[in-house]
C-alpha cells in the first residue's frame, strides 16, 4: 500500500512539473509544437494520476473496513483526488487543460501532506466512526474543490486581464480563456461550491441528534470558520448579483475564499482543538 501511495504521490509530482512546464512554454511563441506535446502529456499523466489514487482509496477502503475520508491524512489524500475529479469533468466539458496549471500543483501538495503524515495518525475521533458522518464530510470537500477551480479561474482572469492590458499577445494569451468565460465560469463553480457546502453544513447539523451521547459546540472553531468560509462565498454572490461585482473583483474575491478554504480545513485542524478535529 505504501509502494502504492508513493507512486501516487510520484505521478502528482510529474503532472504538476508538467503542467508548470506547459504554462512556462506558453510564454514563448517558438514553442508550439512542444508545447502542444507537454500539454498532451500532462493530462494523461493527471488521468494516470487520478486513476492510482482511485486504486490507492480502493485498496485502502476494502483493507481499513472504512471509507478513508475520516482521519485527517485520509481526508488531504481525498481532497486532492476530489479537485482532480472536478478538474477533469471540466477539461471534458470545456477542453481547458490549461486551468491543471493552477490547480494540479494543489493536488499534489494536498497529496504530500498526505503522505508525509499517513504514518503518524492514530485512532479516529468517535464522532467519525458513524457512517452519518461521511457525507457530511464528502459534500463539504467537493464543495471546497469546487472553490479551488474557482480559484484557478479567478488567477487565470487576472493574468488573461493582465496580459490585455500590456498588450502583450503570446501563445501564453491564447492558453487562457476569454475574460467573460473565466469570470462566468468562477462564479458558477462557485455557486455550485455553495450549494454543495450548504448541504452539507445541513446534513452535519443533524449529528448532534444522531450522536446523542457526544457533546455539540455551535461554537467550535472548526464550525465557525466553515461558516465564515461560507459566508465569504455567498456575500460575493449577493454583491456579483446586487452590485455587479465581476472582472477583477471577482476574481479577488474568489482567491480570498480560497485562502479561507485552507485556514478552514488545514489551518483549525493543525492549530486549534476541535470536535471536528482529525486525529
Amino acid at each position: 500500500m505504501n509502494f502504492l501511495f508513493l507512486i501516487t504521490v510520484l505521478l502528482y509530482l510529474a503532472t504538476t512539473i508538467f503542467h508548470v512546464l506547459n504554462l512556462a512554454l506558453g510564454e514563448r511563441n517558438d514553442a508550439v509544437s512542444i508545447r502542444s506535446r507537454i500539454e498532451m502529456i500532462a493530462f494523461w499523466v493527471t488521468i494516470f494520476s487520478f486513476s492510482f489514487l482511485t486504486l490507492f482509496i480502493i485498496l485502502w477502503w476494502i483493507r481499513q473496513s472504512y471509507f478513508p475520508i475520516t482521519k485527517w491524512s485520509d481526508s488531504i489524500a481525498f481532497f486532492a483526488w476530489t479537485i482532480t475529479l472536478v478538474y477533469l469533468i471540466i477539461v471534458r466539458l470545456t477542453k481547458l487543460r490549461t486551468l491543471g496549471s493552477f490547480v494540479m500543483p494543489v493536488a499534489f501538495i494536498f497529496i504530500l501532506i498526505s503522505y508525509s503524515f499517513s504514518e503518524t495518525t492514530s485512532h479516529r475521533s468517535e464522532l467519525f466512526t458513524t457512517n452519518w458522518v461521511i457525507p457530511h464530510i464528502i459534500l463539504i470537500i467537493l464543495g471546497y474543490a469546487s472553490f479551488i477551480a474557482a480559484f484557478g479561474f479567478g488567477l487565470m482572469y487576472l493574468i488573461a486581464e493582465k496580459k490585455i492590458r500590456e498588450k502583450n499577445q503570446s501563445l501564453f494569451s491564447n492558453l487562457l480563456p476569454p475574460l467573460d468565460v473565466a469570470d462566468e465560469l468562477g462564479y458558477i463553480f462557485i455557486l455550485l461550491g455553495v450549494i454543495l457546502l450548504s448541504i452539507g453544513v445541513i446534513v452535519g447539523s443533524f449529528l448532534p441528534t444522531y450522536l446523542k451521547d457526544l457533546p455539540w459546540n455551535w461554537f467550535d472553531p472548526k464550525v465557525i470558520s466553515t461558516l465564515v468560509t461560507w459566508l465569504i462565498y455567498v456575500v460575493y454572490i449577493g454583491i456579483r448579483q446586487f452590485w455587479g461585482w465581476r472582472g477583477r473583483k471577482a476574481a479577488f474575491l474568489s482567491i480570498l475564499g480560497f485562502l479561507a478554504v485552507l485556514c478552514t480545513y488545514v489551518g483549525v485542524d493543525l492549530t486549534l482543538d476541535s470536535l471536528h478535529e482529525f486525529q
